[in-house]
């Protein structure tokens, strides 16, 4: 039996809920040295969980409506604890977070995320206090609430080239250099790099030493090209070439070298409205029923949302059951030949026998998907809980008569997370039918056989993040992520499975406004990533672990914020010159008027813009001598660093002979990452 001695234990450390549904669970918070090493645990305190329980649902309190509740839409709250015990050895702590609350949110190497745990009693400092007895910690430059851990040799070691001074500070006047300050600061970083450099050395020679040269030579060959830009701000080249050094971020033929900022227009503040009421939306009817300036009640419902009460009878409007123009009396004319239509289109597939579904394969098939999923969706929300749930059954049957009305399409896995939501807010069979055509409607292209929907969308957030965050997107293309794979059950089910019931709602109606822009759901995606572009780069996350965190920070998300910063990102954009035509149409905006002329340098090198820097800065101005010293350390490191790179690239052979031949092999490998993403996330 392994020897074991408790060094930590901390009583009344309760997670904190992701929901209104959920309760806060007190649990005990403890550190174990064992024989192979420290754990870190959190356990429920509740006798009712098991010491080895993986997952346990306790819910004290279940509801559950049926579909002859034909009441006001309302949010339900159930008391409901989740509760999932921790632990962690030591050796696997990446990170960890303590929110501005005095929570603490434990980050594993492979991007698990646990849940926030908050210290009713005692302090989350005295537990960093014993931490400090096994690892080293060190507070990210980016992120002030991220501390990243680390083995105590090894910082030692960093600890002892840092003081021996290899990269001094910089000295002297300087353009951007002079006076410490943010200058001071760019500097250091650049030394930590270096160290980071370093420690690959040691790790593996061979690759590091081949990146670098590769690096080196590229500047040499390029040299004359780029040499009078590149000039201006050899300062910037020094960390550039660092930064790039860190990790072995290889130049491939045509990579973008993405670290200059300040193409963008200041990313504006934005403030949200409380919910849209029942005395609000009067205002935008007439005597008749009929809706009034419209583009005003979708920007109102944009910038707050609509309040649960009014929620059932807008999202009628929002999906198009309702047409916004017709009288009370029109609605309901066309409610009843709806209704008529829903039922017939119902009893054809209810009246196929046994023996006629033997021989109608694509329909058999079709139907055991559904009863599959049906089983398995929002089970735990309390409208679709418990056996024999009549909520279940009409779930079921909307689904196989949407068959009957769109075969071509059909079911594809996914849809049933898109009709339980209307479903619990209409809580009417034809209505929630109807309504459900409208959002499929929107959205059918998410269920392509070939994913080509998809893929697009997944390539226009690579545009976006492309523009709005450079340094994140050369990040994520070292490290084979680019292709955002990481995001697909965002897109797919419109951030359902990310978000708790009210959020979802929420979200919803605020994206099919169509405001700001059609695809304002893309902006909601690069605005999460840009919320967690700290935690991803400082962990040094890869795919695996992208895909990991991403999964975890499920129902843990502050969607107002969210919704703030994404439509900071748009304003952002719409405001910005020379941004892509590309990310412009995406975001429906119109094309630039007067498109910058191409530089000549890229018939030579491609995509070389990001380099580029606007003349006339006027930071050397009296200092010239310091200025020139600047260069030509700066120079020399750039036509060092462009040395090798053109050297691998010339031995690669940069024809489109030998292109050809890697595009099929670089295709099977997206495939296979693709399918393990989409196993991962959704399925």
């Amino acid at each position: 039996m392994d020897e074991e001695v408790l060094v930590y234990e901390q009583d009344e450390v309760y997670t904190l809920p992701t929901s209104q549904d959920e309760l806060s669970v007190s649990g005990k918070l403890r550190m174990i040295e064992k024989r192979h090493g420290v754990v870190i645990e959190w356990r429920c305190s509740d006798d009712e969980t098991s010491a080895d329980s993986e997952w346990a649902v306790i819910n004290t309190a279940a509801v559950t409506f049926t579909h002859h509740n034909v009441s006001d839409s309302v949010e339900i709250a159930t008391p409901r604890r989740n509760v999932r015990p921790i632990s962690i050895e030591l050796i696997d702590l990446r990170s960890y977070k303590i929110g501005d609350d005095g929570s603490l949110v434990l980050i594993q190497r492979d991007g698990t995320t646990h849940p926030a745990l908050a210290f009713h009693s005692g302090s989350v400092a005295f537990f960093v206090e014993v931490l400090l007895r096994y690892v080293a910690v060190k507070n990210s430059e980016k992120d002030r609430n991220l501390y990243l851990v680390s083995d105590k040799r090894q910082a030692t070691q960093d600890n002892e080239l840092s003081a021996m001074n290899l990269v001094p500070e910089r000295r002297g006047p300087g353009a951007n250099w002079a006076g410490g300050g943010a200058g001071h600061a760019h500097w250091s970083n650049t030394q930590q790099r270096v160290w980071g450099f370093i420690n690959n050395l040691k790790r593996d020679p061979y690759t590091t030493t081949i990146s670098t040269l590769s690096k080196f030579y590229d500047a040499v060959l390029y040299n004359d090209v780029e040499g009078s830009v590149r000039e201006n701000d050899c300062e910037d080249d020094v960390a550039e070439l660092f930064h790039s050094l860190n990790g072995f971020e290889d130049l491939e033929p045509g990579y973008e070298l993405l670290t200059k900022k300040g193409t963008l227009s200041e990313r504006p503040s934005v403030d949200r409205l409380a919910p849209m009421t029942h005395d609000d939306f009067q205002q935008f009817v007439d005597d008749d029923g009929r809706v009034l300036e419209v583009d005003l009640l979708n920007q109102r419902i944009f910038r707050g949302g609509i309040h649960p009460n009014l929620r059932r009878e807008l999202w009628c409007y929002l999906l198009g059951y309702n047409e916004w123009n017709g009288t009370f009396i029109q609605r309901e004319e066309k409610k009843r030949e709806r209704e008529n239509f829903y039922f017939t289109m119902k009893q054809q597939w209810k009246t196929i026998s046994e023996d006629q579904e033997n021989r109608f394969t694509g329909f058999k098939e079709r139907r055991s998907l559904i009863e599959k999923d049906v089983n398995r969706t929002d089970r735990n929300h309390p409208f679709f809980e418990g056996e024999h749930n009549p909520n279940v059954t009409l779930l079921h049957d909307i689904l196989m008569t949407y068959v009957m009305y769109n075969f071509d399409l059909g079911y594809v896995q996914g849809m049933s997370d898109l009709l339980a939501p209307i479903l619990y807010v209409t809580q009417h069979e034809a209505t929630a039918f109807w309504c459900f055509v409208g959002y499929m409607n929107m959205v059918y292209r998410n269920f392509d056989m070939d994913q080509s929907g998809m893929k697009q969308q997944l390539m226009d957030v690579h545009q976006i993040v492309r523009v709005v965050d450079p340094e994140l997107m050369s990040y994520l293309e070292v490290r084979d992520s680019a292709n955002f794979y990481f995001c697909f059950r965002w897109l797919l089910v419109r951030f359902k499975r990310e978000l708790n019931y009210a959020n979802t709602l929420r979200l919803w109606e605020v994206l099919w406004t169509g405001q700001p822009c059609p695809n304002f759901h893309l902006l909601v995606a690069v605005a999460l990533l840009d919320t967690e572009r700290n935690t991803i780069m400082e962990n040094k996350f890869g795919f695996t672990e992208i895909l990991k965190h991403i999964n975890d920070i499920s129902l843990r998300i502050d969607l107002e914020a969210t919704l703030k910063k994404a439509e900071a990102i748009y304003r952002q954009i719409a405001s910005s010159p020379n941004v892509p035509d590309s990310v412009r149409t995406v975001l429906g905006l119109p094309p630039q008027e007067n498109p910058k002329a191409p530089q000549p340098q890229q018939t030579t090198k491609k995509n070389t813009d990001a380099e580029v820097q606007p003349e006339g800065n006027g930071s050397g101005d009296g200092n010239e001598g310091g200025a020139d010293a600047d260069m030509a350390s700066g120079s020399l490191v750039s036509v060092v660093s462009s040395m090798i790179g053109s050297a691998v690239r010339h031995l690669s052979g940069d024809d489109l002979s030998i292109v050809t031949l890697n595009v099929a092999a670089e295709h099977e490998e997206e495939e296979k990452q693709f399918e393990a993403a989409l196993s991962h996330q959704f399925v």
